[in-house]
């Protein structure tokens, strides 16, 4: 059975680059291939992965609807919403990403979310690991894109806003009747102490752990650059950290 990690938070909390950070270490420790699901609409991880994503889910779904009649004969639909799918994933080294993109515009796409779920779970079940990039209204987990998350990693800064939306994310989440395993809050370029109304906001709260992220000048630097995480030096401290928080996972 595969693990699947679903991590959230919202904008500018450095998700995606925790994220990315996470994919190199599962891989680094287990030497397989991690497939990697970027679901925020937002979508960056690729880039800190240092791809380029050329076709998202969202694209597909769209001309899948425009172009119901031209599905090629002899093939069902389900059969080529499938090979769309094969196609919209990008291979890597370490990892194969499939990016959601958009959400769905006008129009009924239940038949193509059924089949994307179908898909997912088929697909998940190949891989050691699953790590899903998520947004911080979970839009995709409140449309079943995956049943189960064995780890729910929650993201956030040093801040009384960023820590409350953490906790707002964790209720939305078990509220969705989707099974959760282990929940850990992530506090993310901390600098200094984590502040005492942080902390208090924190233990009132259901994680089951929390994890402390110092601040790193260095990953900072390759953000703003827009350079992939994979190119950071495996001494890096904050990489360090996520290797510890990937063998506790």
């Amino acid at each position: 059975m595969s693990g699947r990690v679903a991590i959230a938070g919202k904008g500018g909390v450095g998700k995606s680059t925790i994220a990315a950070l996470l994919i190199r270490a599962l891989h680094e420790r287990t030497d397989k291939v991690v497939m990697a699901v970027d679901a925020d609409p937002n979508s960056n991880l690729g880039e800190k992965l240092g791809v380029k994503v050329e076709r998202t889910i969202g694209d597909m779904r769209e001309d899948l609807l425009k172009k119901a009649d031209e599905v090629p004969a002899g093939q069902s639909k389900h059969d080529y919403v499938r090979y769309q799918m094969q196609l919209a994933t990008v291979e890597g080294s370490s990892f194969d990403l499939l990016t959601m993109g958009r959400p769905e515009g006008p129009g009924c796409y239940c038949f193509i979310n059924n089949i994307l779920r179908t898909f997912l779970d088929e697909a998940m079940d190949k891989y050691d690991h699953i790590v899903i990039d998520n947004e911080a209204g979970m839009e995709h987990l409140s449309r079943r894109t995956t049943k189960r998350m064995d780890a729910f990693l929650v993201i956030s800064d040093n801040t009384k806003t960023g820590v409350e939306t953490a906790v707002r994310i964790l209720k939305l989440a078990q509220e969705m009747g989707i099974e959760i395993g282990s929940t850990t809050l992530v506090l993310n370029k901390v600098s200094g102490d984590v502040y005492p109304i942080v902390k208090d906001i924190v233990q009132a709260s259901s994680f089951e752990q929390v994890v402390v992220l110092p601040f790193d000048r260095d990953v900072e630097k390759a953000s703003v650059e827009g350079r992939s995480m994979m190119e950071l030096s495996d001494a890096n401290s904050l990489y360090q950290k996520i290797k510890v928080l990937a063998s506790e996972l």
